[in-house]
């Protein structure tokens, strides 16, 4: 029998230190980009944009909260203690207003957050009528995605979602995230059994996604009506998308 070797171990990681957290800097409370800007949402947040949070949910409330954990908020006193409760350490939560013609029409976090590993989650994924299948809504979570990247150095970032909610399984398939597996019975969420599908993205895996979201996100691949010429294809381009991958 052969002696056991680092081989057996995976990979090693060398000269590896903590990741920052999302909240270590202040200027890592702002994210700009093209189309949309992302700004830190918590109890200090003006209250005209929680306002406007409020108000833009509640025509789509019903519909919109119906695969979340969280929502539909019976009034603003209660959404304020949604954020406040999420800006607690123990929630391990980084809220972000997303806003549009600075206008806030929606809101977005990082999850399960874990320096120590270089693992991060997008989550919280909530977008109005306003954002919904726009270039915002898309550059909102690549703005995400690309800090934790290229700024934080994470070495991983997470996508997980209600198995029942199709939209939110697409959407992480079109951006590039893949499929690793589902766990049954993770959640019991407002009263009903959940199974949670997750997806990821990995530092490998990110250049070849960001070159095809930042073609996307293109100005040169919209009409003047602001409809996409080409789709994103994030699946495809992910390395990942056509390996077996087989555990012995």
């Amino acid at each position: 029998m052969s002696a056991d070797t680092d081989d057996d171990l995976g990979d090693v990681v060398s000269n590896w230190s903590p990741r920052d957290h999302p909240l270590s800097n202040p200027q890592y409370h702002v994210l700009q980009g093209r189309y949309c800007r992302l700004e830190l949402l918590n109890s200090k947040t003006n209250d005209n944009v929680i306002q406007q949070l409020y108000d833009v949910f509640k025509p789509i409330e019903k519909l919109h909260f119906k695969y979340t954990k969280f929502g539909p908020f019976k009034n603003i006193d209660e959404f304020k203690e949604y954020v406040r409760v999420k800006e607690q350490p123990i929630s391990n939560t980084v809220l972000y207003t997303i806003f549009a013609n600075a206008i806030a029409v929606g809101f977005i976090s990082y999850v399960c957050i874990t320096p120590n590993q270089g693992t991060i989650e997008i989550g919280t994924v909530s977008f109005s009528q306003q954002l919904v299948r726009t270039r915002q809504a898309t550059e909102s979570i690549f703005l995400l995605m690309q800090h934790a990247f290229d700024i934080l150095g994470y070495r991983r970032v997470e996508w997980s979602c209600n198995t029942l909610n199709a939209k939110s399984r697409a959407a992480a398939i079109r951006l590039g995230f893949q499929y690793e597996g589902t766990w049954l019975k993770a959640d019991i969420s407002k009263g009903h059994s959940r199974d949670n599908a997750w997806f990821s993205i990995i530092d490998d895996e990110w250049p070849y996604i960001k070159q095809e979201l930042e073609r996307w996100l293109n100005p040169n691949n919209f009409d003047t009506n602001g409809e996409q010429l080409t789709k994103l294809n994030g699946k495809q381009v992910n390395p990942r998308h056509s390996k077996i991958i087989e555990i012995k």
